[in-house]
């Protein structure tokens, strides 16, 4: 407890200092962490960083990266907190060896991490503690993870698909399960029924939308006879897969692997990536269809962005844009 004092001596009432510091942006209270020990009690502590966050709702992107080598040759790999309005590093945080950096799933603040070990870790950006999440021996290989927050009791929950090749050499499900993190000891992987299809686990094809975890089907299962419903949706609250499947949108029939999948302002969204002019469309997955039908789903093209590389001579085949988050003023941060 910060202590108080009723004379002029300098120290601030516990009240007072905790309104002050309210205040502050974010990068200098990650500094006031090393005044004394009762400043960074109070800053470390996960009210104060939710009450921080009410207040400085400008949100933030953790950027992981990794190829720094430590003494012994063995890849090291950060997590940098990004101010997305300003582009300014608010925090860093060095998780230690993880030689599979592609294994990172991060969610409302909180960033999944897997290492060379098959160990998972669980950031939390507000205190910066890398706590080991229970039960996290003998993962199998060919395991990918999904971190999302239920919707209405706001728990947060790791969705585990291991896949493996048939006979032909086509991936495929073998099996799913679901950990409830903040549960200590008590925590265990629960298994839940395989999806309707076959599904993509790459980071860019996997969204987390209100509760909801979506994901692109694999190639081979991509399309049926109308040729659109290529994403399965994942409930995390019901730990179970939707029945349905879900059309893209109609533009992206005859080339539904260029696009990204995230999660913009609440709504699914598809970005479609036009190779040749070096466009992005943004299509949205909003709520009634706008001929009168009361409940159902539809998509709506809300931006043509002209990226960075528009206008080159040539372009590598690897350059590529993911929107982001969308900011209060209205400007979209991508990563290109």
């Amino acid at each position: 407890m910060v202590p108080t004092s009723n004379s002029n001596d300098g120290v601030l009432p516990h009240d007072l200092l905790h309104d002050i510091l309210l205040r502050l942006p974010a990068r200098p209270l990650c500094r006031f962490r090393a005044v004394c020990r009762p400043w960074r009690a109070l800053l470390s502590d996960p009210r104060f960083a939710d009450a921080h966050a009410a207040r400085h709702p400008d949100p933030h992107v953790a950027v992981v990266v990794s190829g720094r080598l430590n003494s012994f040759g063995r890849e090291l790999v950060d997590v940098y907190l990004v101010d997305a309005s300003s582009g300014n590093v608010v925090k860093r945080v060095c998780t230690g060896r993880c030689e599979r950096p592609n294994e990172v799933s991060t969610h409302g603040g909180m960033v999944l991490l897997v290492d060379n070990n098959q160990m998972l870790r669980v950031l939390d950006q507000a205190s910066g503690a890398v706590p080991l999440v229970p039960d996290y021996k003998d993962h199998p290989n060919n395991c990918s993870f999904t971190l999302g927050r239920t919707a209405s009791t706001g728990e947060y929950k790791a969705l585990r698909i291991r896949t493996d090749k048939d006979i032909r050499g086509e991936r495929q499900v073998i099996c799913c399960s679901v950990l409830t993190l903040g549960r200590g000891h008590l925590a265990r992987w629960r298994n839940v029924p395989n999806p309707p299809q076959t599904v993509i686990t790459q980071r860019r094809l996997v969204a987390v939308v209100d509760g909801v975890a979506y994901f692109v089907l694999s190639m081979p299962y991509m399309h049926d006879r109308s040729g659109s419903d290529w994403i399965a949706a994942f409930d995390l609250e019901a730990e179970q897969w939707q029945p349905d499947l879900i059309g893209g949108p109609p533009e992206t029939e005859n080339d539904p692997l260029r696009i990204t999948l995230a999660e913009l302002r609440g709504s699914l969204v598809v970005a479609q990536d036009n190779h040749r002019a070096a466009t992005l469309d943004l299509w949205f997955l909003l709520a009634g269809s706008g001929d009168g039908k009361v409940g159902q789903q539809h998509w709506s093209k809300q931006y043509t962005v002209t990226m960075p590389y528009h206008g080159r001579p040539w372009r590598c085949w690897g350059d590529s844009a993911e929107p982001v988050v969308v900011l209060d003023d209205g400007r979209i941060v991508f990563w290109v």
